[in-house]
């Protein structure tokens, strides 16, 4: 018998001004319905990842350096930052960030802009770094005294109040604009303009601190992310990808971070995080109920957040088997489950 905890970000869409279908998901609808339910306040999803791992907040959460771990790199004991490229749409008076996995970068794009950026800033002593052509890293010659906000709490949104904050929030605000003033005439988004796509106008700094230490109750970790990586290769935990069921699993307690959703949300594609909980449910919640059933699990553990609250769901074989009596839960809203 195991434990399984599933961090899903974006199980519920996070999005009030888009309008979207509620999944079609019954294995997921029961689970949620008989399950115990409480919340906390948390900042976002990668706050709730570091805090699983035992990892401390410094001036901001130190995502980019763990982040970077998990892509197999060594950040050192340098200063990272989360540095992703990412579109400025003007829209009226506002500026609408679009997220970098809805902007097709090739590896040929981010090794010539990163170029140029690294030129550029070279007198500053900073460097940037693609490891993958639609996740970029900066590292700083000291650290930047700035609170951020990730991707997940921008995209979408008028980036007005959500640009770093702290001590030297004014010095990462000229360097925000002298950012967009290198993009914007640069021969990848000419070449890109003249396709009909988006130019990668900007970048979006986040997460930014030094390497930490890590720790955590879990035997093995099942994740996608590079932070879920890093922080589980920290803390000397095994971590394997995204493509098995409940029923392979024989650790005793097991972390599962399930994306997908999270990844439809940020491209602001309801219909697309519609399929997607609804494959969640073939996938992972129907074998899920099937375990509990038969005795296989002990508990399991549902985690999301929205609107900056961690939302968990607990539930035991003998709720799942005696709570018949309970309503299963809407996906519309976790308000509506409340």
């Amino acid at each position: 018998m195991h434990t399984a905890t599933l961090f899903i970000p974006a199980l519920f869409w996070p999005h009030p001004g888009i309008a979207h279908d509620a999944p079609v998901a019954p294995a997921l609808r029961t689970l949620l319905g008989r399950a115990d339910y409480e919340e906390i306040m948390c900042e976002n999803e990668d706050a709730w990842l570091c805090q699983q791992f035992g990892v401390a907040r410094q001036i901001d959460w130190p995502v980019a350096p763990i982040a970077l771990l998990g892509t197999a790199r060594h950040p050192g004991r340098d200063f990272w930052l989360r540095a992703d490229p990412v579109h400025l749409q003007v829209n009226r008076d506002q500026l609408i960030l679009t997220v970098p996995g809805g902007l097709s970068i090739s590896d040929t794009e981010a090794s010539a802009m990163v170029a140029t950026l690294n030129h550029h800033f070279a007198g500053d002593h900073f460097s940037f770094v693609a490891t993958e052509a639609d996740r970029w890293y900066l590292r700083t010659p000291g650290p930047a005294r700035i609170v951020t906000h990730s991707l997940s709490q921008v995209a979408g949104r008028d980036i007005d109040g959500l640009l770093p904050d702290g001590e030297d929030k004014l010095a990462w605000h000229r360097l925000f604009n002298e950012v967009q003033m290198v993009l914007h005439e640069h021969p990848v988004n000419e070449e890109r303009e003249l396709r009909g796509v988006p130019p990668i106008n900007s970048l979006w700094f986040s997460g930014g601190g030094i390497l930490a230490r890590a720790r955590a109750d879990f035997d093995a970790v099942i994740a996608s992310s590079a932070l879920a990586r890093g922080l589980s290769n920290l803390a000397d935990i095994p971590v394997r990808p995204p493509v098995q069921n409940i029923a392979e699993l024989n650790a005793e307690h097991v972390l599962i971070e399930l994306r997908a959703a999270e990844t439809a949300s940020l491209r602001l594609d309801p219909t697309a995080w519609k399929h997607t909980i609804e494959d969640m449910d073939q996938r992972w919640f129907v074998p899920m109920v099937s375990s509990l059933r038969s005795g296989h699990s002990r508990r399991l553990f549902i985690t999301t957040i929205h609107r900056r609250r961690a939302l968990r769901w607990s539930i035991t074989r003998k709720q799942l088997l005696w709570r018949v009596w309970r309503p299963t839960a809407t996906l519309a809203s976790p308000i509506d489950n409340v």
